[in-house]
């Protein structure tokens, strides 16, 4: 670290004492547009090939070339899939020229072939890609649009080194590189944006936002000095479009489709406006642009889902006389579920020679209305007994009904501005995210206590999905089986987030003797809010007077059906509970309910999870780029300083109270980030890159705020931890790029990350002895967020990307997508060593094949996501494992006319479940079906 330190410092000092003697050297702008469309290419080439100095266009295809010298210089503007040009420029007569070049595609044939295809617009990303001074992949819109992905995490799953978790079917939170969920960065605009996610985590669910409301994603795997260093994982960035040319564009998506789970229908519309005005001899597609873009996405899944958890000590086994891991309970979840997805942006953005100010505003609004039956087996009774593997007497089994509602909605307002002056170029911003969570949770709970429990089939308990029923007479199918209405539960919370952030950025051009440079500085201030409230009330009926018989309770809320085909036609539910009986039922009886006897551990439960923190970030940081012949080196050092403050409550128990004593606390640190980058181009379309960066993850708010989450019910003893620490990491990635001139790349490489410190949940499932504190918590399961001692992380990652337009006849219309990632990691914990690090699947990868032939496009594509610890206990066999999962999409589409297509999607064909198992893959631990979707639709465009 400290060589690294002074050699950046040296660096530094060396091109201040060459900017001081820097000769006279001049500068050219233009804009590089489509010869036919007219709208601008962003990432095209612009090269002196003479001085191996070269720049590429920005978002808006506009370039600025420094550091060309006296005389004529032949320039080469150059992008994938077009046809080169070649200028001849003579400075500095030439030096106040405004280029315009226009570049035509390098096949006309084939581009009208895909005007509708596979790689419409991913030429455009590819050569952003390959321009980028740092190791990032770039997906466009047009790309995304190609997948049957309709939120964010979805189409992330689709790069190499992206591991992806689901919820209700969805792609929801995403790790990178085999490194836990919240060491990743979720931006927009390149601002983090604030979570409210129900556990706490910093990285925010991606399926809140539409992926068709982005321009593309980027994602950096090597951060450069003037990005936040709290990425170890690497950052994602959510780019929002731009209007691009000065016809009106339009583009309309009209749909629906069916998931097969559900029986019932979902419902797609998307429309997207865009249009530049006042252009002049600068802005030749205009000075102002103005975009709008709203979408809607109304879904109705359903989820089978069966959850089991396994006793962390054996437990006696009666008739064959010794001592086994056995489950502590068995629950079979039917899960409806009603999504409602919105998204907008607004982007205008005024340009005049010199200057430039963007502001947009973003708004992601989710909103889930679920119904979830479960039914229930507890083995952990107290006199719970063991009689055989696949036998148990005194025993309970419940049936209950969550009627469980979350909306989030989420705001960006985005305002920047750069502004250059002769070599100098300044670049501010201003950014505000504000995100809100609302959760209401109505839940009843009915039970039958002492039953004699089997599992009948062959392998007992141990059988992927057990058979559990009571022994006969008793009926699980039966509404009068369950004689206790044992617990009514109200739930609700609220956390609000904010992201405050103001900064700036200057830069300098300059010479170091032939060599073209640019010196960076800037700095940022960042203050980060986040909220917690919550109300828990567990009700028990007051009843002297005997006007209802809870024993019949279930039997007035029972439903007449149940579901069909159970867990794929495995297991048979027998009656949910019905939301409407139920619903009449409690409102009919509402009077009688009071506070129950155990109300104090609701009281505690909503102290402990009720907090506010914030935290403040300031950073500075110091960039030099220099281009030496063929070799691009980037050195930079960044500094940042958190100051994190918490309030909370201390929540202790006397007999039946609970006192809560508002408390308050917090921590601060500061880290150097030093990083270098290197980028050698054998030639224009070859690329060698080396990385070294260090960074760091910051720990979750609610992990270190002093909370107890005790739940007696649910057996469950959760901690906070004040003294958790910032994980620290040193990454080295090696990057080789080929990239192919109609539109294709391979590349392959290498990772490597070094980390102290990281961060994980230890899990405890069954205390053997009551926690300090916490009496009557053995057989309790434990969990809190610890610093494990280190870990490592490194891998290999491909990536191929090809049209095969050298086959013959309608076979030129194939393309082929590949990517493959293997990762590999050491962790060691106060209770293991050798251990893999949380999050990390070993392998993970996708492949496509797509056939564009005239107006007709296909896509089938195959994800596969590996299996990866999800959580850490202290014995690997208590470890939960999340195993791995194939699923395959196809994609169809027809263009009826120049504005109009046809499409359908199919998704999750194979109707591939989610697994976990507890330490080995005899302990289920989930077992998750989610069904196939269809969608078919209509798409225009303008």
């Amino acid at each position: 670290m400290k060589r690294l330190l002074l050699f950046i410092v040296t660096t530094f000092c060396l091109l201040v004492a060459g900017m001081s003697a820097q000769a006279q050297t001049y500068e050219i702008q233009g804009t590089i547009i489509d010869a036919d469309t007219q709208e601008p290419l962003p990432g095209a080439a612009v090269y002196d090939q003479a001085n191996y100095n070269g720049t590429a266009t920005d978002l808006e295809g506009h370039f600025r070339l420094t550091g060309l010298k006296s005389g004529k210089t032949v320039l080469t503007f150059s992008y994938l899939g077009y046809k080169t040009e070649e200028k001849t420029v003579n400075m500095p007569a030439d030096h106040h020229q405004v280029m315009r070049i226009r570049l035509s595609p390098a096949d006309k044939v084939l581009a009208e072939v895909i005007v509708v295809g596979s790689f419409e617009g991913q030429q455009r990303a590819l050569n952003q890609q390959r321009a980028a001074d740092n190791i990032k992949n770039v997906v466009s819109a047009d790309l995304i649009g190609k997948f049957p992905d309709k939120n964010v995490a979805e189409a992330l799953q689709r790069l190499p080194g992206i591991n992806i978790a689901r919820d209700k079917g969805e792609g929801s939170t995403v790790s990178i590189r085999g490194t836990p969920q919240h060491f990743t960065n979720i931006s927009i605009n390149g601002e983090q944006l604030a979570s409210v996610q129900q556990s706490g985590t910093r990285t925010e669910s991606l399926d809140l936002i539409p992926a068709d409301q982005l321009g593309s994603i980027e994602i950096t795997k090597a951060l450069t000095a003037d990005m936040d260093g709290d990425a170890v994982g690497g950052n994602i960035n959510l780019r929002t479009p731009t209007a691009r040319s000065d016809k009106l564009r339009v583009k309309g998506d009209l749909g629906m489709g069916f998931n097969d789970l559900s029986g019932k229908l979902n419902y797609i519309g998307k429309l997207q406006l865009s249009r530049r005005f006042f252009p002049d001899a600068n802005t030749s597609q205009g000075r102002f642009g103005v975009l709008v873009s709203g979408s809607y996405y109304g879904n109705n899944n359903s989820e089978d889902r069966m959850d089991a958890s396994w006793s962390g000590i054996k437990k006696p086994v009666e008739m064959v006389n010794e001592r086994l891991i056995m489950p502590e309970d068995f629950q079979f979840r039917k899960t409806e579920n009603k999504r409602t997805r919105v998204g907008t942006t607004v982007t205008l953005d005024y340009k005049v020679k010199h200057h430039e100010i963007v502001f947009n505003y973003m708004y992601n609004y989710r909103k889930d209305d679920d119904v979830r039956n479960r039914l229930r087996f507890d083995f952990n009774r107290s006199g719970s007994e063991w009689i055989t593997h696949d036998s148990l007497r005194r025993g309970r089994i419940r049936r209950d009904i969550n009627l469980w509602k979350e909306i989030k909605s989420n705001h960006n307002f985005n305002l920047e501005g750069t502004h250059r002056f002769g070599r100098w170029t300044l670049d501010w911003g201003t950014f505000y995210t504000v995100s809100k969570r609302d959760h209401t949770s109505t839940r009843g709970d009915f039970a039958r206590n002492d039953v004699t429990i089997v599992a009948d089939n062959p392998r007992g308990v141990l059988a992927e999905v057990p058979q559990f029923r009571p022994i006969v007479p008793l009926n699980i199918k039966n509404p009068l089986l369950f004689d206790n209405f044992r617990r009514y539960e109200e739930d609700m919370g609220t956390t609000d987030a904010s992201n405050l952030v103001g900064k700036f950025n200057l830069q300098k051009n300059y010479m170091l003797k032939d060599y073209a440079g640019v010196f960076k500085f800037g700095g940022k201030v960042r203050s980060v809010t986040n909220d917690k409230f919550r109300n828990n009330r567990v009700l028990s009926f007051f009843d002297p007077n005997q006007e209802v018989n809870l024993a019949e309770a279930f039997a007035h809320v029972a439903g007449n059906t149940e579901p069909k085909e159970f867990l794929n036609g495995r297991y048979a539910f027998g009656p949910r509970v019905d939301k409407e009986k139920f619903t009449r039922y409690m409102a009919a009886h509402r009077r009688l309910l009071t506070e129950s006897d155990d109300s104090w551990d609701a009281e505690r439960l909503s102290k402990n999870d009720t907090y506010n923190a914030k935290e403040n970030v300031y950073a500075a940081y110091l960039i030099n780029r220099i281009q030496i012949k063929k070799i691009l080196l980037i050195t930079g050092v960044r500094y940042e300083y958190n100051d994190v403050n918490y309030s909370a409550f201390d929540v202790k128990r006397s007999g039946t109270k609970i006192v809560a004593t508002p408390i308050s606390g917090g921590t601060n640190y500061g880290f150097l980030l030093p990083s270098v980058h290197v980028k050698y181009s054998l030639d224009e379309l070859t690329n060698f890159r080396f990385a070294y960066t260090h960074s760091y993850a910051k720990p979750n708010f609610v992990d270190i705020v002093p909370f107890i989450n005790y739940d007696a019910d649910a057996a469950r003893l959760f901690i906070g931890n004040t003294n958790l620490k910032p994980s620290l990491s040193n990454n080295i990635d090696l990057m080789f790029e080929k990239y192919n001139r109609s539109g294709g790349v391979v590349s392959a490489g290498l990772f490597y990350k070094n980390m102290n410190r990281f961060q994980f949940t230890r899990i405890i499932p069954s205390l053997i002895e009551d926690y300090p504190g916490f009496p009557q918590t053995a057989g309790f399961e434990f969990r809190q967020e610890q610093n494990g001692e280190r870990a490592t992380v490194y891998g290999f990652e491909f990536n191929f990307m090809r049209k095969l337009n050298f086959l013959p006849g309608a076979m030129k219309g194939l393309s082929a997508y590949l990517n493959y990632t293997f990762t590999g990691s050491d962790a060691s914990t106060q209770d293991r060593s050798n251990m893999r690090l949380p999050g990390q699947a070993m392998h993970t990868g996708n492949a496509s094949l797509s056939w564009d032939y005239k107006g007709f496009s296909s896509k089938a594509s195959l994800n596969y996501n590996g299996s990866y610890i999800h959580s850490v206990a202290s014995n690997e066999n208590d470890d939960i494992i999340q195993d791995d999962r194939f699923q395959l999409d196809l994609n169809l589409s027809q263009q009826i006319t120049k504005k109009i297509s046809l499409y359908a999607e199919f998704v999750n064909i194979t109707n591939s479940p989610a697994r976990q198992y507890q330490g080995n893959n005899r302990q289920i631990s989930r077992l998750a079906y989610f069904g196939w979707w269809t969608r078919f639709g209509i798409t225009y465009r303008l």
